[in-house]
């Protein structure tokens, strides 16, 4: 955590994007339990597994805000994660090239953002 230097603006913009994309998240997954359609089980396991990994958004959320260098790995392994599929997608997946090409420019941004040299003194100090 960070107590002598300020968070630099690209952490706090990983932070927001975070923040935003969990409680999306948490939305979409309770509007999914009450709206299944014809496949139950389906939607019961994806509104529930939506619910649980936007809950762990908002806690890596708080913890990058606070600078914890557990919630900037868990970002870092997801981003990476996302990266690899995004290029998996602009090579392969026919139609979608521009998104995968998006994808992985934005997982090389948010990588940038959490790993330049200011972003890791705020981590480190």
């Amino acid at each position: 955590m960070s107590d002598t230097k300020s968070r630099p603006f690209g952490v706090t913009l990983v932070f927001l994007l975070i923040l935003i994309v969990g409680v999306l998240g948490l939305i979409a997954g309770i509007l999914v339990l009450f709206n299944r359609g014809d496949n139950q089980a389906l939607g019961w396991t994806y509104g529930i597994t939506t619910i649980v990994i936007s809950a762990i958004y908002l806690l890596v959320a708080k913890g990058i805000a606070n600078g914890s260098r557990v919630s900037r790995l868990i970002v870092g392994i997801i981003t990476l994660i996302s990266l690899v599929g995004g290029i998996w997608v602009a090579l392969v997946a026919s139609g979608s090239r521009l998104t995968g090409v998006v994808q992985a420019a934005l997982a090389l941004l948010i990588l940038f953002m959490l790993y330049n040299a200011r972003a890791s003194r705020f981590f480190h100090s």
